[in-house]
This record gives structure tokens, sequence and C-alpha cells, in this order.
């Protein structure tokens, strides 16, 4: 994997990450989840301009879970 990183920062990034609670873990994960839906509901509102927001909930379903999942959870979809 690359990385820009420095091994003193990635070391010292794992040693502040050590010392976070379960808690505090949890949290900056679900953040960083939060925050990579965002980014590829916006590609989706780009890229589907005239799509209604159910529509692109429905896409980024489709992209997380797959077709058929995504018409179990939404309904099938025509077209």
């Amino acid at each position: 994997m690359l990385s820009d990183t420095t091994p003193e920062a990635d070391a010292l990034m794992l040693q502040l990450r050590r010392q976070q609670t379960v808690g505090e873990r949890l949290s900056a994960s679900l953040a960083m989840s939060e925050l990579v839906r965002s980014l590829q509901m916006g590609v989706l509102r780009a890229e589907h301009p005239q799509a209604s927001e159910d529509e692109i909930k429905y896409l980024l379903a489709v992209q997380r879970l797959g077709q058929d999942l995504a018409d179990r959870v939404f309904g099938p979809r025509e077209g």
C-alpha cells in the first residue's frame, strides 16, 4: 500500500489511537463512514442531477448492497 505518511507519523497516530477509549474509536469510525457515505452521495448527485433524493439513496444502496438487496429494501425500479 502506498503512503505519503512518514513512519514516525504512522507510529504517533497508532500510539494516539491506542490511547483512545473504545467509544472514541467507534465514534471516529462512524464519522469516517458517514464522510464516505456523504462523498458517495455527492458523486451520485453529480452523475444524476435530475434524480430525487430517494433515487440517490437507492443508487447508493445498489453500490453498497447490490441490485437484489437494494430492490428488496427500496422496491424494484423500472428501467
